[in-house]
């Protein structure tokens, strides 16, 4: 309960008696008002003391980094570079032997043929194709002993590779450069619809429609590829290639566009 200075003095005068000395009205107004100053300071400080330890126990919000560190990138994919093995095994019958990375060239394209040429050490020179994709589709073309072309086509997988031997390396194979064609085409590329459109399929199945296999058999074809090569175009995908031969001393390779053969 508060009192005004009016309602003390009041008080004091009515109470008042001569038998013992009436404490002086300002001392004790001003006894008052230092106990209301020290309540008030004490509820003030009280306050603030709850206040500071709400601070101190919940802290600023801060951003937990290692927690966005390890937030996944985007789901777009992202094809990793190709590698490609140190050396190329060999199976002739009971022979067996490696071949050793001579060469290798990267591309970040894909679409177009490529014409790799290098200077062979033996007549069991071999080479390899890795996809950033392996879904992507690989045509590899070489010469043959006839005179011919040969090679191989399909999906990329873990690799498309060959090599030569003593029955198909053409005549003259270690008498100078030789040279292989590459092309890779992006894993949607329409090899289906444009082996049909051509009706290249038939002679790879017997079944009335034109499957994937068969229709990855005709991309030996030359027709085929230019047609692919043109609906396709020139799209970004990683791809490697290498040469394999016995060891040697190192010749540079060459690389360019692929070359038409009549």
């Amino acid at each position: 309960m508060r009192h005004t200075e009016s309602n003390l003095r009041t008080l004091l005068e009515q109470h008042a008696t001569g038998e013992e000395p009436v404490p002086h009205l300002d001392a004790i107004i001003r006894r008052g008002r230092r106990t209301r100053r020290t309540r008030r300071a004490l509820s003030v400080g009280a306050a603030l003391t709850v206040a500071a330890t709400a601070v101190f126990l919940t802290g600023p919000i801060l951003t937990d980094r290692s927690v966005v560190a390890a937030q996944p990138p985007s789901s777009a994919q992202v094809e990793a570079p190709p590698e490609l093995p140190e050396s190329f095994p060999v199976v002739l019958g009971a022979e067996r032997f490696s071949l050793s990375l001579i060469h290798s060239q990267r591309f970040n394209t894909t679409g177009a043929g490529k014409t790799v040429t290098f200077t062979p050490t033996s007549v069991s020179t071999g080479y390899k194709v890795v996809c950033g994709d392996p879904r992507a589709w690989v045509v590899v073309s070489t010469s043959l002993k006839g005179g011919e072309r040969g090679g191989t086509s399909g999906r990329c997988g873990d690799g498309v590779g060959g090599h030569h031997d003593r029955l198909s390396a053409p005549s003259g194979w270690l008498k100078g450069r030789q040279a292989i064609q590459v092309w890779v085409f992006p894993p949607d590329a329409p090899v289906v619809k444009v082996a049909e459109e051509l009706g290249r399929c038939r002679q790879f199945t017997k079944s009335a429609t034109c499957d994937e296999k068969a229709a990855g058999a005709t991309l030996s074809r030359r027709d085929v590829l230019e047609r692919l090569s043109a609906e396709v175009g020139e799209r970004s995908g990683e791809w490697a290639v290498g040469v394999y031969d016995h060891p040697a001393a190192e010749t540079p390779a060459t690389f360019g566009p692929v070359q038409s053969t009549p």
